[in-house]
């Protein structure tokens, strides 16, 4: 596997970088505090392509890598820790890759070229109230009627429920469309938020303020049958091959608000003294600091790998999918992880001040919480895939 980056990818990633330190990085307080990110940062990522970057360039996109797609995430995560800029970027990016994939004509030139330009949201919408993981057990139903599908259930947790209804645009949803053949049976397709019966709620979290989080209830909701993605009855799949591309892109952000709590970590350290020395001076500090490089450097190598894959596998490339799985699983289960105890670690270097809005850790471990219950994946559905491809399906407590 070669580990450097194209001249392309390189030029890309500093461009972004530049951008976001300039636009966004200044506005994170900003986002927590109003609970909204500026519409003029949004635009300005659009105008880089950022949110189109792995839309075709035909529907208005940049037509790049998901390696490209998740050097943004890095970049996202470490200007805007809170991390709302970051779901809502990866939603576009993901979800909108999987739409060019497998979307129907009609369906990538409605849709796409609004996703690109951020005239309309895009974003995934499969947890229920009775639970997320086990998807095949979902209460939501749809059923054909001529040209057209009518649903009814109801979506929890599902993030960007306010902005879609503002901008336009809707959720990729998951549906049972038969039944008796669980997760064999369910649908994919793109629902536009505006749609007839359809209710909204939002909740209040947390962390993560600037991009909403709702509940959507359907009540004999008419989805065209050009809306549904891939095939009539394979939307398990679709959608999973859809989390592995927001999963990298998860694990990427991650990579990049860790990357952001050591850059802020190390300066802290190094000017802070204690007993006549700096702070990093004491083997207590410093070695910590040590551990979470390395582990940084570990953790963006095997996202970096996880993206190589994908990239590979939507050339049409001969992927072995354990590697790719284990390679996606690994990074969603790791990154949040590392973040979290880094943004903790830093806090702990910072003492009484980072308990205070003096700093953006507080923040940030708002944020990254959301990485490490659920969102896209719980950690335990990651080491449940783990334990599938390295053991054997055979040993997944549900069977």
């Amino acid at each position: 596997m070669d580990f450097q980056l194209s001249d392309e990818e390189q030029l890309f990633q500093k461009s972004v970088h530049e951008m976001l330190q300039e636009k966004l990085a200044p506005l994170s307080r900003q986002i927590d505090e109003r609970h909204e990110i500026p519409s003029s940062v949004l635009e300005e990522m659009g105008k880089m392509g950022l949110l189109g970057v792995t839309i075709p360039e035909k529907y208005g996109g940049a037509g790049g890598s998901i390696t490209m797609a998740a050097l943004g995430a890095m970049e996202v995560g470490a200007a805007d820790p809170s991390m709302a800029t970051a779901v809502y970027y990866l939603l576009e990016a993901g979800w909108s890759h999987l739409t060019s994939r497998l979307g129907s004509d009609a369906l990538r030139e409605k849709l796409l070229p609004a996703v690109a330009s951020n005239r309309a949201f895009l974003g995934i919408a499969t947890t229920e109230p009775g639970g997320g993981s086990d998807l095949a057990a979902m209460a939501t139903r749809a059923r054909k009627d001529g040209g057209r599908l009518i649903l009814n259930g109801e979506k929890s947790f599902i993030s960007g429920v306010a902005e879609a209804k503002k901008l336009g645009g809707g959720h990729l949803t998951l549906m049972k469309t038969d039944p008796p053949l669980k997760h064999k049976g369910l649908t994919f397709a793109f629902v536009p938020i505006a749609s007839k019966g359809i209710q909204t709620t939002v909740l209040h979290n947390m962390g993560r303020m600037g991009i909403s989080t709702g509940i959507v209830q359907y009540s004999d909701v008419e989805v065209p049958e050009e809306n549904i993605i891939g095939e009539y009855n394979r939307g398990f799949y679709h959608a999973m091959l859809g989390f592995n591309y927001a999963r990298t892109l998860v694990a990427a952000a991650c990579v990049g608000a860790t990357q952001w709590a050591l850059e802020v970590g190390a300066e802290y350290i190094k000017k802070r003294s204690a007993f006549g020395s700096p702070l990093a001076k004491y083997e207590g500090v410093s070695f910590e600091y040590a551990d979470l490089a390395v582990q940084l450097e570990m953790t963006r190598t095997m996202v970096l790998k996880a993206a190589s894959l994908l990239d590979a596998y939507d050339r049409g490339e001969k992927v072995p999918m354990r590697e790719l799985n284990m390679a996606v699983a690994a990074s969603k289960l790791t990154a949040p992880q590392l973040a979290l105890d880094a943004v903790k670690k830093v806090m702990v270097w910072h003492g009484a001040l980072s308990y205070t809005n003096e700093t953006l850790l507080e923040v940030a471990m708002r944020g990254i919480l959301s990485y490490v219950v659920g969102a896209e994946g719980a950690l335990n559905i990651m080491r449940l895939i783990l334990v599938r491809e390295m053991l054997g399906p055979e040993y997944l407590p549900y069977r």
